[in-house]
């Protein structure tokens, strides 16, 4: 095996392509060690892997047991569990059923009908919040009332 790295200072965020056989044993080892990486979230789109740090994942969402994972300004397929991922991401709380959101990524909240809240997010996102979910928000941002 043969590994290149190119060093640059203004290059950005890292990316990892790794050109193998189909059916290479030794690659499969290396994908799922990095996919292993617990501080890393790993989205899919177009047959690439591409893998985002917890604060760059605005939130997951569930649609017909098919998951979606949100940044800035794209989305990703991923194979996530919603409870899998608020286990092991501090940054994730559930909102309703079918969305984990990344509370780092609130720009501000609206009040709807029904005790239900409205959050609008940095990308300009908006995520309902289900009345049953409410308090365990307000108490994580620090008992908002």
């Amino acid at each position: 095996m043969k590994v290149n790295v190119n060093k640059h200072k203004s290059f950005g965020e890292p990316i990892i392509t790794i050109d193998c056989s189909e059916d290479d044993p030794t690659v499969n080892d290396i994908i799922l060690r990095i996919e292993s990486d617990s501080s890393m979230l790993i989205g899919n789109k177009d047959d690439i892997r591409f893998l985002f740090k917890e604060k760059d994942v605005y939130y997951i969402e569930s649609i017909d047991n098919h998951c979606f994972l949100y940044t800035k300004s794209d989305v990703f397929d991923c194979k996530y569990k919603l409870y899998e991922i608020e286990d092991q991401f501090q940054s994730f709380i559930r909102v309703n059923k079918q969305v984990v959101l990344n509370y780092h990524s609130i720009k501000f909240f609206k009040s709807t009908f029904n005790g239900k809240l409205e959050a609008t997010l940095n990308n300009g996102d908006r995520i309902e919040i289900s009345r049953a979910y409410v308090p365990a928000l307000k108490n994580l941002l620090g008992g908002i009332k």
